[in-house]
């Protein structure tokens, strides 16, 4: 899920296109991690000295490696840790990102430097993929905590998220939020869960994206939105919504029952309290999460 936030931040940031990352997650299952990568992210050398070292390959028939302990820019120890490393999703991103043309080097080591910084993120940190650390920088990407169910919310989209990457797929990107009062969309999937507090989800999108997200989630091809389009897409956001309550249930004694999803088509809702619209870019196009508590 880093790779995806990581993502998410060179987006916001204006460092790449949606169709940067789009293609770069398509492609980063074909990418072979680079030594150069490594040592940039373990702060062992600077995107300079890994240009320096390009180049001299160029005209010297040697491993990036040893021509790095040539130089004096690392040992063989810290080249032999560097490999001995499993490669991360959000490395392997950024490595198909430079190969790509769509960063350089310099631009990768400021990015990944500023987003582990920003986000108080340690290289332990991501790759345990610990909820509590996936809370935390999910909590301050859509800066929940200035809404009164900061929690809810955090752990609703935390759930959300490794939903999307367990039905539909890991080639996303998630945009900043926006906070609304109403929603409307050409196909829209409604929910509402009661209880001990009460909350609404929805799922909107526009035809392409919407009939991909279902195609996905089915694992069939769909050409034209029908009832079992609906149906399909509903069934996505009766699965999280369920899988939600019943963590509210086991780890907070929070008791809650979902009503059955409603399906529309040009619809608008509007919330009798603030809500977070919240919109991922798929390679089929944009779907848009929204969650209210009220």
């Amino acid at each position: 899920m880093f790779a995806q936030f990581f993502g998410g931040y060179l987006f916001n940031h204006k460092l790449c296109s949606a169709e940067d990352l789009t293609q770069a997650f398509e492609a980063k299952k074909y990418t072979r991690l680079r030594l150069g990568v490594l040592a940039i992210n373990a702060g062992l050398m600077t995107a300079e000295q890994v240009e320096h070292v390009n180049i001299t390959q160029q005209s010297v028939d040697k491993r990036f490696g040893d021509l790095a302990v040539e130089l004096g820019y690392v040992t063989e120890e810290d080249v032999e840790k560097l490999l001995s490393q499993q490669p991360t999703d959000y490395l392997l991103l950024g490595q198909t990102l430079v190969n790509n043309g769509a960063l350089t080097n310099a631009e990768f080591e400021k990015a990944i430097n500023d987003y582990k910084a920003e986000n108080q993120l340690s290289d332990d940190d991501i790759s345990e993929n610990q909820n509590e650390t996936l809370n935390k920088l999910i909590k301050e990407f859509y800066h929940f905590d200035s809404a009164v169910d900061a929690k809810i919310n955090t752990e609703f989209v935390t759930l959300l998220f490794k939903n999307i990457i367990r039905f539909i797929g890991d080639d996303f990107t998630p945009l900043e939020a926006s906070v609304v009062n109403n929603y409307k969309a050409e196909n829209l999937i409604i929910q509402h869960i009661n209880g001990t507090y009460s909350a609404t989800a929805c799922i909107g999108a526009y035809r392409d994206a919407y009939i991909g997200f279902a195609a996905r989630f089915a694992k069939e091809d769909f050409t034209e939105i029908d009832d079992f389009v609906h149906a399909t897409v509903g069934e996505f956001l009766n699965v999280n919504d369920g899988l939600f309550i019943v963590n509210e249930s086991n780890e907070r004694g929070v008791e809650l029952s979902l009503t059955p999803q409603e399906l529309s088509e040009s619809a608008e809702i509007f919330f009798d309290d603030t809500a977070f619209c919240i919109p991922v870019v798929f390679p089929f196009g944009q779907v848009d999460f929204i969650i209210s508590n009220h």
